[in-house]
């Protein structure tokens, strides 16, 4: 009966640790005023280790290949911020933090799988439930967007009632933009996490329609790139009338929600700051001189005049930053994830981070980055066993089939 006990509160643990890990990772915390801080990304960091801790306690990491190769490219930033181009070291130290806290995540994906999976989930439906309740707001009652943001955390978000003949919502996140990285992201965790399953399916199904529903032009990128994702990865489980309903809704949303009106207006006729930083970063890249493309511009500073730390893509900024040192060990990582999982799969998996606007140290690429170097295809899971002793004194999947 003790044994029974323990097995229930291991679990209900491993639930609200991950649940509380993964909100800190995904939802991004900022401090106003004329001296913005990184306090919170400490926090969040610290915060999430500590909660993960007794997790790897219950059940001892196994070391698998893709963290190694994530450890290699982690501490090649880590040498870069301390002997080429230095930078304070707190900020180091919250790179490592930060990588410590991808590898717990990571070896809790294999040892707590079904926990790890419902916590995933879990934040998805979240996220979705309160951007959809803000837009049915919006359109049905007040006419005016109800900052969600604001009421939980105290500080505004960035959302906009009438930006170019269109609103966007933003949840509980900061910014529509932000919304649809984080969410991108996290659907895409899920999405290499899980098995194939209904639920899983119409989870993923609703994240990508919320993505959409920001209006914001991260989600004209990732929406085709999640679709693609799922195609490939289910192909052989998915029906057609799945992905006759899924195009259905999202031409259904183009057709009635301007939003094409709007993209129009915004990257046509006018100056959109999305795609001219990155035309400027491309050409501050190009004209960088030999010595700054091997050893890069270094991680306390911006590539480009605007390109301010994520507003990029992770890959550019790490990339640049780092140059040819942390690149190769990058590109370790894609080897990998080409060798056991092809090129195409591997192809679609690393166009997330290439433009995802997360800060280049945080956690959730790192873990994103893991889980597309690991084997996907024929990747064995643990049995689901009736009784919970045995679900919890499990040991992990067999490093040869997972790595």
């Amino acid at each position: 009966m003790s044994q029974l006990i323990a097995a229930k509160l291991g679990s209900r643990y491993a639930f609200l640790a991950l649940l509380g890990t993964l909100f800190l990772l995904f939802t991004p915390f900022e401090q106003s005023g004329p001296h913005p801080t990184m306090f919170p990304k400490y926090l969040a960091a610290g915060a999430g280790m500590c909660m993960m801790a007794p997790l790897i306690v219950l059940k001892p990491a196994t070391i698998r290949m893709a963290a190694v190769l994530m450890t290699i490219a982690v501490m090649s930033v880590v040498l870069h911020t301390i002997f080429i181009k230095p930078v304070p070291s707190q900020f180091t130290l919250l790179i490592l933090a930060n990588g410590a806290l991808a590898l717990m995540l990571f070896e809790a994906s294999y040892s707590w799988r079904r926990e790890f999976v419902s916590a995933v989930a879990f934040l998805l439906i979240i996220n979705a439930l309160f951007i959809a309740i803000q837009a049915l707001m919006f359109y049905v009652v007040t006419h005016s967007i109800f900052d969600f943001h604001k009421v939980l955390f105290g500080s505004d978000s960035r959302f906009a009632e009438d930006y170019l003949n269109i609103a966007r919502f933003s949840g509980i996140q900061v910014e529509p933009g932000t919304y649809a990285n984080y969410m991108a992201c996290l659907t895409a965790v899920l999405l290499l996490s899980s098995d194939f399953s209904a639920k899983i399916l119409w989870i993923a199904f609703v994240a990508v329609l919320s993505i959409f529903l920001t209006n914001s032009g991260s989600s004209v990128y990732f929406v085709p790139v999640l679709v693609a994702l799922m195609a490939y990865l289910w192909r052989s489980r998915i029906r057609m009338s799945h992905l006759l309903i899924l195009a259905a809704a999202i031409f259904a949303y183009l057709f009635f929600s301007g939003v094409l009106t709007h993209l129009e207006d915004r990257f046509f006729e006018h100056e959109d700051g999305s795609l001219s930083h990155r035309v400027e970063g491309m050409h501050a890249y190009m004209t960088q001189s030999l010595e700054e493309k091997m050893f890069g511009v270094g991680f306390g500073s911006d590539p480009c005049v605007r390109c301010y730390y994520q507003d990029i893509g992770v890959t550019f900024n790490l990339v640049t930053r780092g140059g040819a040192v942390v690149t190769l060990a990058l590109l370790l990582l894609l080897a990998r994830s080409v060798a056991v999982n092809g090129l195409i799969l591997s192809t679609i998996l690393f166009l997330i981070p290439l433009n995802e606007k997360m800060f280049f140290y945080e956690a959730p690429i790192w873990l994103l980055l893991m889980l597309a170097a690991t084997r996907l295809r024929g990747r064995a899971v643990p049995a689901m066993v009736a009784a919970p002793v045995a679900r919890f004194q499990a040991a992990p999947l067999n490093p040869k089939r997972s790595a």
